[in-house]
């Protein structure tokens, strides 16, 4: 593999020697694409070798979307002929970056496409470049969909229809169960009627044969969602389900107050500290993981961590080090478009509670002061979930949640933004995590909160990687706190105004 050297700049941390490297697996009974079901690394290094030549390659994941994304270009060898001979699309596929010999694995996923680009030169000489795309494992719950027909009784509508009005309990529960209901069960069920199972090619590290759900782990229930306050999906009364069966995932899972993303992680760990430590990670070391997660940020409020028992997560996110040497340019900016003052959760409610609870239900969380600089600042949330059968009080769930919105949000227009793009490559970086900038002064570092990450390479250069971040703070997590308490302390629920004040029985 190419040994590459960055180039010299203030600050230079020595040269670095990285690169991709590509393992594809093939199930090797495709009717047509005749294919030893075996895997095909893209290692060659000479038009003679066996193995294809890679000269470049790029994964983009971020948080939101079912699947991040994956391309390499490579150039085909004379020992394994023409690649439309030799991939299909759904083959399954690793991409691990090497940094000073030690391997990161950070994708693993499915081909959308393969395309071959042909140049002839002014000699006559023909030069082939082929490319493929694809996304990583979330593509499956991507694409399932969730649908009836009479006449697929024994690939879906059995499967689903058993899910959806035998076990609904299952996927109108809380979040964390009714996202493992849609991603889990419903697959069970799909490969029980012999229907698809998305059987992974032999010899695929870290993989049970023959079994995609059995090698994927679900981090849906505490520490990582503690369901709190809790709570359940709303039962409309009919439910019939359209769409994916992650977009059905994503809908129950509560969007506003939780994370759902799926990723590899060490043991399937969000909060695994060999993220923080930066330890390599093979394929052996990586799990395919589903995550269902509280949004970790920072909360102060105790009604919320002393009488809910709501415990923060900041604490428990990896923190990344960056040092401002490795970074390349930046594009980070505040402004007043992230600025909210007063908080309104509207509640899900059954009309023979309304009347006891309107008021109530509606009551905003607000800063008077900021209103009278800023204006009114609006974050309207309406709630898809109802307090489960332990609690039925509509009206103090959506007081916490308007709690934890204020908490989360309150400090938005302090907070950077953008993009931080690298010289170097950190295949340690996750999204979900947390990037430090450290600095001379104490107290005085950035942190930020990592929604995307992006590594590129391309022959004789080496990795580089960027960051997609919000929440950008200046300073340390004690002064994050004391700002923060600072601010939220100033939210009160306005009082009601009587009735003379509305102008209601007058004349």
């Amino acid at each position: 593999m190419p040994e590459t050297y960055t180039e010299a700049r203030p600050g230079f941390q020595g040269s670095e020697t990285s690169y991709f490297e590509v393992t594809v697996y093939r199930h090797g009974d495709d009717p047509v694409v005749l294919t030893p079901a075996e895997e095909l690394p893209i290692k060659g290094r000479r038009p003679q070798d066996v193995q294809p030549s890679l000269i470049s390659a790029s994964t983009s994941k971020a948080l939101g979307p079912a699947a991040g994304v994956f391309s390499f270009q490579m150039k085909p060898s004379k020992a394994t002929g023409a690649l439309f001979d030799q991939l299909m699309d759904d083959d399954w596929v690793d991409l691990v970056i090497y940094r000073h010999g030690q391997p990161w694995h950070v994708m693993r996923g499915l081909t959308d496409e393969i395309r071959r680009s042909r140049t002839v030169g002014g000699t006559g000489a023909t030069s082939e470049i082929y490319t493929v795309t694809g996304r990583d494992f979330g593509k499956i719950w991507e694409i399932t969909p969730v649908w009836f027909s009479p006449y697929a009784n024994d690939i879906v509508s059995q499967a689903i229809a058993n899910k959806v009005f035998q076990a609904r309990p299952e996927v109108l529960g809380d979040p964390g169960t009714a996202v493992q209901a849609y991603l889990k069960k419903f697959l069970e069920e799909l490969a029980g009627q012999k229907g698809p199972n998305w059987e992974p090619p032999p010899g695929m590290p870290n993989v049970e044969a023959g079994s995609f759900l059995n090698s994927v782990v679900f981090k849906v229930a505490a520490p990582y969602f503690q369901n709190k306050p809790a709570r359940q999906a709303f039962n409309p009364g009919f439910m019939v389900p359209q769409g994916t069966l992650w977009s059905l995932a994503q809908q129950f899972s509560d969007p506003t107050f939780t994370e759902l993303y799926v990723d590899l992680l060490p043991d399937g760990d969000p909060f695994s500290g060999r993220i923080s430590a930066g330890d390599a990670l093979t394929p052996n070391d990586t799990q395919m993981a589903v995550v269902l997660r509280d949004k970790p940020f920072p909360v102060v409020d105790a009604a919320l961590t002393q009488r809910l028992g709501y415990t923060p997560q900041w604490d428990k996110v990896p923190v990344l080090n960056i040092p401002r040497q490795q970074i390349v340019t930046s594009d980070l900016g505040r402004g007043g478009l992230e600025r909210f003052n007063a908080y309104f959760v509207a509640a899900v409610v059954h009309q023979e509670l309304m009347n006891a609870n309107a008021l109530n239900l509606i009551a905003p969380l607000m800063d008077r002061k900021s209103l009278t600089r800023h204006g009114l600042r609006r974050m309207d949330v309406q709630l898809s979930q109802v307090p489960d059968a332990s609690n039925l009080n509509f009206v103090e769930m959506a007081e916490n949640h308007r709690r934890l919105l204020k908490d989360w949000y309150v400090l938005n227009p302090y907070m950077l933004s953008g993009s931080i793009n690298l010289g170097i490559g950190r295949p340690d970086a996750k999204v979900g995590c947390r990037a430090r900038i450290p600095t001379s002064e104490i107290g005085q570092e950035e942190t930020y909160y990592i929604e995307q990450v992006g590594h590129t390479w391309s022959f004789g250069t080496s990795v580089k990687t960027s960051l997609g971040v919000t929440r950008g703070w200046r300073g340390d997590d004690d002064n994050y706190a004391e700002n923060l308490k600072k601010e939220s302390d100033k939210y009160v629920v306005p009082l009601i105004l009587p009735d003379e004040d509305l102008g209601i029985g007058t004349a």
